[in-house]
């Protein structure tokens, strides 16, 4: 069980990571204020986030999670499945049935993410502005930061670049990480879906 909830852990750090409000005036002040209007659209916006995390051996883990908002929301790991809400927190094993988790994992998440959201603000650093680059056949401008954060109390820093189409939405985020002396590259796609409702299962 410890080790799903790492890994979900993990997954919402990844998540989040777009989520999160740089303070504006980091490096390039242009760059930072993208980055600040940036990840306040995305906060206002319900929206799936799509990752592919590659490990230092080749191998893949996937997740995908559903922000109704940053209280509620619905993540779905190789593994695992979980839908966290206010009000409790339900998981699943493939296509098992809905649970309870034995312990109370609804109090652990509303400490994980609030305080993973404010130790990477906190932690954010080295905003760059990169220019426009060619992603998947669109002109989007890209904006580097480094970010060193603490997550369930392991070290974790990263190298991340957001890309931003014309509106200033974040599209794609693609991070190189390391903890506990294990690196990773994530690549992450980023749909905005108004229609995203997360409420307990039944």
């Amino acid at each position: 069980m410890r080790h799903r909830i790492a890994g979900l852990a993990v997954a919402l750090l990844v998540g989040c990571l777009g989520l999160v409000v740089a303070a504006p005036a980091l490096a390039d002040g242009s760059a930072a204020d993208a980055l600040f209007q940036a990840h306040e659209k995305m906060l206002a916006s319900r929206c799936v986030t799509e990752s592919v995390t590659t490990s230092a051996d080749g191998k893949e883990s996937r997740s995908t999670i559903e922000f109704d908002t940053i209280n509620r929301m619905r993540v779905v790991t190789d593994q695992m499945s979980f839908i966290i809400l206010p009000e409790g927190t339900w998981m699943r094993s493939g296509d098992g049935q809905w649970t309870k988790p034995p312990i109370d994992m609804s109090a652990m998440f509303k400490r994980l993410v609030p305080s993973t959201i404010e130790e990477i603000r906190a932690g954010t650093s080295n905003v760059k502005d990169e220019g426009m680059q060619s992603v998947d056949g669109r002109e989007l401008r890209a904006i580097s930061y480094d970010v060193n954060t603490k997550i369930m109390g392991i070290a974790v820093s990263s190298r991340n670049t957001v890309y931003l189409d014309d509106s200033g939405r974040i599209l794609r985020t693609v991070s190189d990480g390391s903890a506990m002396g294990h690196k990773t590259h994530t690549v992450q796609n980023i749909r905005y879906d108004d229609s995203i409702r997360v409420n307990p299962p039944g």
